[in-house]
């Protein structure tokens, strides 16, 4: 299975990468194909609010989110992790968002995707409380449920203002080298679901 993973973070290097390393090597490690990007990294413009892309299912901008849309109808699920900026998502992951919208179930009923997508979150701050994280998160699976998306696994990281304090916490990291068989569970669990 092909798992499109996207670090919302404007940093490559920072903590949210750092998680995300470790889930994509726990992923792999249980037979899943992972394929990263990082939104800071990228050349993404502001949704213009145009609408045109609900008559042709395309956006007036030709940039990386091409690529991106492209990565999406490919994979069988996506992950998406996002530092806490002030208590919210980072503003290149809301932009990635409202870029989306052709793709979404909102004018239609119904998302331009293939269906049987599964979908994951993950939330990073450096407080202790999951309060934010969990805005965060929910701010996440809304998106992932107008895509048609089933999210099935859910991550939460508190107290974690640098990778060495990821790197430090034992549970957290025993977590993260989990990450991959709680995911394919849960797949399975669904699937179950879906025959019942």
């Amino acid at each position: 299975m092909n798992i499109l993973c996207i670090n919302g973070s404007p940093k490559s290097d920072g903590t949210t990468a750092f998680v995300m390393d470790r889930v994509t090597e726990s992923l792999t490690s249980v037979g899943f194909v992972c394929k990263r990007y990082c939104l800071g990294e990228m050349e993404i413009e502001y949704c213009l609010g145009c609408r045109k892309c609900e008559s042709d299912n395309r956006c007036v901008h030709d940039d990386d989110m091409n690529i991106l849309y492209s990565e999406i109808k490919a994979c069988d699920g996506v992950l998406i992790g996002s530092p806490s900026y002030w208590g919210d998502i980072t503003g290149q992951l809301k932009v990635f968002i409202d870029r989306s919208l052709h793709l979404c179930n909102t004018r239609t009923g119904k998302s331009i995707l293939p269906h049987g997508k599964f979908a994951g979150s993950i939330a990073v701050r450096s407080g202790e409380l999951d309060a934010e994280n969990l805005r965060i998160i929910q701010t996440l699976e809304h998106y992932f449920r107008h895509l048609d998306m089933n999210p099935l696994v859910r991550l939460s990281v508190t107290g974690a203002s640098r990778p060495a304090d990821v790197a430090a916490n034992e549970a957290l990291m025993k977590k993260l080298n989990k990450f991959g068989s709680h995911l394919k569970k849960e797949i399975e669990k669904s699937r179950e679901s879906v025959t019942q």
